[in-house]
Order: structure tokens, then sequence, then C-alpha cells
């Protein structure tokens, strides 16, 4: 399954649903339904929303990539709206590779979550300055894998100690380890297959990634 199409063909087909019933409940036309299937719409804005309603993973429906099961969390339809906590999830590429260009933020979904499992998942973490964006590349592996979504403290926007951010630098978008050596910054990958390099020069930090999601939370501070 290498589309998007085939694999919301194939949840579909799990699912036993039709094309007019998947349309109904997410309220779009048929023909709407049929666009995604062949891949005439590439970035469906309610990505979130076929997810929950195939009962499969987001990220995997989006990329192809990790586990089939949803995420057990609380589904959004049953979320309150004045008990819930909802977080953009940003169009920016932080790239774990090579580096990506990233003139443009736009906020292309959300993930809502109730108030008191949001508190209880994530610690009592102030939910204010959050983002979260998706990481491309390999180069941070194990600790993160490509497409694993990042939860980013956006009021960080300074060195706050050795951790991982967010950062452009030299007119790319990164996501890397920074640690200060004496009193010059490097870039580290955890992939050892991956040099750490010298931020020599104007770097713009974005924020701290606090947790990132895979198939579980993993907390970094």
């Amino acid at each position: 399954m290498n589309t998007l199409g085939e694999r919301i063909d194939w949840a579909m087909k799990e699912k036993e649903l039709s094309r007019k019933q998947l349309a109904n409940v997410l309220g779009i036309s048929t023909m709407a339904v049929g666009d995604l299937i062949n891949n005439k719409t590439q970035k469906p804005r309610n990505l979130l929303e076929i997810a929950e309603v195939l009962d499969v993973d987001a990220n995997w429906l989006r990329t192809g990539e990790g586990n089939t099961n949803l995420v057990a969390l609380i589904p959004e339809n049953e979320i309150d709206d004045d008990n819930a906590i909802s977080f953009d999830v940003l169009d920016v590429d932080a790239s774990a590779g090579f580096g990506s260009s990233s003139d443009v933020v736009e906020v292309v979904s959300h993930i809502k979550f109730n108030t008191d499992q949001y508190y209880e998942l994530f610690r009592g973490m102030n939910p204010d300055p959050i983002k979260i964006v998706s990481v491309k590349g390999d180069s941070m592996s194990p600790t993160f894998e490509n497409f694993d979504l990042l939860f980013v403290d956006t009021s960080i926007t300074y060195y706050d100690g050795d951790g991982i951010y967010i950062f452009t630098f030299d007119d790319h978008t990164f996501v890397k380890r920074i640690q200060k050596v004496g009193r010059t910054f490097n870039a580290i990958s955890d992939n050892k297959h991956y040099g750490t390099w010298e931020i020599d020069g104007e770097c713009t930090i974005h924020g701290k990634v606090k947790v990132h999601q895979s198939q579980k939370l993993n907390f970094l501070a």
C-alpha cells in the first residue's frame, strides 16, 4: 500500500464501509471520497477524522509508516469542546536528515484531548505554547523515527540547556540536539551515521521538543 488512497481503500474494506457510508459519516460527498481513494486529494484536512472513522493510526494513514492500529485516545467526537485541549498540527518539515526549507507554516489539522486525559498523559505540562510537527528523516533514530509527531514548546526560543530543538539555520529547518561546548554550539544527530556540526552562524530556535509520539508517548524532560 504505497499511496494514501490505497490505505484508505484497504481500511474501508476492513471496516466494511462503502464510499457512500464513509461520505455520510465524514459529511462529504461520495465524489470527494472517490478523490481520496484515487489520490486526487493528497493532503486532506480531515485526515485525523478519517483515521478515527476507519480505526487506524493517522500517521500510518498519511505515510504508510508504523503500525495500522489507532492510538488509544478518547475519540475527538466524544470530547466536549468546553472540556478539551486542542493542539495545532503545523505543516512544517522538521528535518532529521539533511534539512528542508520551510517558508510558510500552515495549520493543517488539530489533535484534541480531553482535559483530564491531557494532564494525565502529559504530566501537567502547560499546553498553551505546545505545537505539533512531524519529523522527517532518520538522523535522530532511534530517538525519533520518520514521521513521528513532536510536541514542541514554542515559548522556548532560546538555548535552554542541552536538549532537542526545532531550529532554522542557513534557510533550513532541523530537529537536532543542541549542545554547548565552550563558546560554541553543536548540532548533534542521535543516529551515529550522521556527523556533528557546529552552528557557526545565525540560528533561529522555534521551540524545544518536550514529548514525541510514535506507538507510545516518550518523555524527554
